[in-house]
């Protein structure tokens, strides 16, 4: 077999060769090196594909065949270029052949991800890699997706990485070549298209991942920032590291798309908002000139244009660089005013001094800075340290906001099984189908009262949340009590109230025994510690256990208030209604049992806004709620 430029054909020598491979390649070319350099592309079945002049200049000047892969009109073509001399002088034999279908097949196999059935990073290794084409290369990376993954899961991971796959199909051409590049990135190749076109379809699958649904978990909005860029007549790969540049600049924001016909103004405009607070101009200056390439700059003379300014601009900021020592407020008041405000929780601050004593550094961070910077400036640290801050915060708050959705969509659901479980209650107990409602309210505005009011009760809104949903299983054990004890017109006899009263711990056995495969619950905990002492009193005069003052969960406490008022504001079969100030006022009096005195203050305080809450129309009649 001829193979390499030791051996030297004849003319005729060549052109029996050139037929003999004809007889296994359909494509067969006798090409000199005048005409490899001189032609802009070599000619693949009548169409132009400069893939091959690189690969056969390759050829020309290496002793060993080039094979090469490509695509052509969507066939698959392989090339194999084979350098010989011909009367002395050098030359490529070029032999193309399509490839069939079983061959297809079976590459398929190897070279597809199971995952998201698109090509794979050994596909791109082997195939794309070191392809020289005109091409669009883009490179797409899902934002936060390993929080999604750690949050909700790896099934739900793998979930979304199918559909997102798909969502990116569905923007670009059949013709074109789609890589799962790595565990959260893809490689999108698009051969011979226009620029304009590279960028409408690169948008058109941004706003595609935005819009996919990961089964399940239907709450989730997922983004992908892409980096594209063209190429002519350069490797994939090197297409593929300018993309991955410029992903980085997208990467300021969540869902960006830079490319390098647009790169400049879509990079402009998504530029992250840095505050620089310094009273020396020639600081701000030094600071504007390192950041502003990447970065939109404002600037502030003084500590309390500072403040104003993050006042003006709240979340857009991305990050405020303050001086320490400044006239009037330096950067320590401003932080702690801020402190105090809650005004840093999502908003980074680097401090900026020529001091850097251990206790001025302890101080800046102890007041909530993020990071430390010292005069005089190096560009490079600087700029790395700001770009590292705005990366990190921007990731906390899409985590905090994927963490926000998670448990939104969990309390939509058990509050749509609670309110399923409260219904058949309420019918059951021949309640006005108002009570639950009621008491949730009630739960909810005596909450918000409380830990304001108390220096020792700290509930965030998470735990209010939860307990006022618990709260509509409070008569949940009402479910085990006799028809003709539950729904009896009139009052109760002394063994029948007896019975009654045992709906509190049959409830809470109820809870406890569902909670055992929920151990951790704060909805199932809550939900016990309600069901089973809501009816207990400040004075230990309740039921069922006679607790007494604090040792009563405070969450029971509540709904325990919030379940007497419900009660008396209520129609029953043996009294009419009585009037909200009437109700109010006999709780305070103490003529429906001791309560805990700061709740009855906060009853006070919210007992207009109660009577806003359940203002209502005339009642039904409702039976006894004991």
């Amino acid at each position: 077999m001829l193979n390499n430029h030791e051996v030297n054909l004849t003319d005729e020598e060549a052109a029996a060769e050139v037929a003999r491979v004809a007889k296994t390649y359909p494509v067969v070319r006798l090409l000199s090196a005048d005409q490899i350099k001189s032609e802009p592309n070599c000619l693949l079945a009548g169409d132009r594909c400069p893939c091959l002049r690189q690969s056969s200049l390759e050829a020309l000047a290496g002793s060993d065949d080039v094979s090469e892969q490509l695509l052509n009109d969507g066939t698959e073509y392989r090339a194999r270029l084979r350098p010989l001399k011909v009367e002395g002088e050098p030359h490529v034999l070029l032999m193309v052949r399509p490839i069939d279908e079983q061959e297809a097949a079976e590459e398929d196999l190897v070279y597809t991800d199971v995952l998201t059935s698109v090509r794979n990073r050994r596909y791109y290794e082997e195939k794309l890699r070191s392809a020289r084409m005109n091409a669009g290369v883009a490179v797409i990376d899902l934002d936060d997706f390993r929080v999604f993954n750690d949050t909700c899961g790896r099934h739900a991971g793998d979930l979304a990485l199918g559909a997102v796959a798909t969502a990116i199909r569905s923007g670009i051409r059949s013709t074109d070549e789609l890589v799962r590049y790595g565990c959260d990135k893809f490689v999108v190749v698009m051969p011979n298209i226009p620029s304009d076109d590279f960028t409408r379809r690169l948008h058109q699958v941004s706003d595609a991942v935005h819009a996919t649904i990961v089964p399940g978990h239907e709450y989730v909005s997922l983004t992908a920032c892409v980096g594209g860029v063209r190429i002519h007549g350069e490797t994939v790969d090197e297409g593929v590291g300018r993309a991955v540049q410029l992903l980085s600049r997208a990467k300021a924001k969540a869902g960006t798309v830079v490319t390098d016909a647009d790169s400049i103004e879509a990079f402009q405009s998504e530029k992250p908002l840095v505050l620089i607070v310094d009273d020396s101009e020639m600081n701000r200056a030094i600071l504007n000139e390192m950041l502003k390439d990447e970065y939109c700059i404002l600037e502030a003379d003084n500590g309390r244009t500072a403040l104003d300014m993050v006042d003006r601009y709240g979340d857009e900021l991305s990050l405020v660089l303050l001086d320490i020592v400044m006239p009037g407020i330096s950067g320590f008041e401003v932080l702690a005013d801020l402190s105090r405000r809650s005004g840093i929780d999502n908003l980074p601050f680097i401090m900026i001094s020529s001091e850097d004593s251990d206790d001025m550094v302890l101080r800046a961070y102890e007041l909530g800075a993020s990071d430390y910077i010292n005069r005089p400036f190096d560009s490079r640290v600087v700029r790395r340290r700001v770009s590292n801050t705005i990366r990190l915060y921007a990731k906390q708050r899409r985590l905090t906001s994927l963490l926000s959705q998670q448990y939104n969509e969990r309390v939509k659901n058990s509050r749509m099984l609670i309110d399923i479980m409260a219904g058949v209650m309420e019918l059951r107990n021949g309640e006005s189908g108002r009570h639950v409602t009621s008491i949730e309210k009630l739960t909810e505005l005596l909450l918000d009262c409380l830990v304001q009011r108390s220096d020792t009760i700290s509930l965030d809104n998470e735990e209010r949340s939860t307990i006022a949903l618990a709260s509509a299983l409070h008569d949940i054990g009402k479910m085990s009590i006799d028809d003709a004890i539950l729904n009896k017109p009139g009052r109760l006899t002394s063994e029948e109230f007896e019975i009654m009263k045992t709906h509190t711990t049959i409830g809470a056995d109820m809870l406890l025994e569902l909670g055992r495969h929920h151990v951790g619950n704060a909805l199932m905990e809550y939900a016990y510690q309600i069901a089973r002492w809501h009816h207990e009193r400040w004075d230990g005069k309740g039921y069922p256990d006679g607790l007494k003052g604090d040792d009563i969960p405070i969450a029971a406490q509540v709904v325990s208030v919030a379940d007497v008022y419900d009660a008396l504001t209520s129609v029953r079969v043996y009294k009419d209604a009585i009037p909200h100030k009437e109700a109010i006022q006999m709780i305070l009096d103490g003529k429906c049992g001791e309560f805990n005195p700061l709740l009855l203050d906060c009853l006070l305080e919210v007992q207009d806004r109660i009577a806003e809450t359940l203002a209502r129309p005339a009642d039904v009649v409702a039976f006894p709620t004991i």
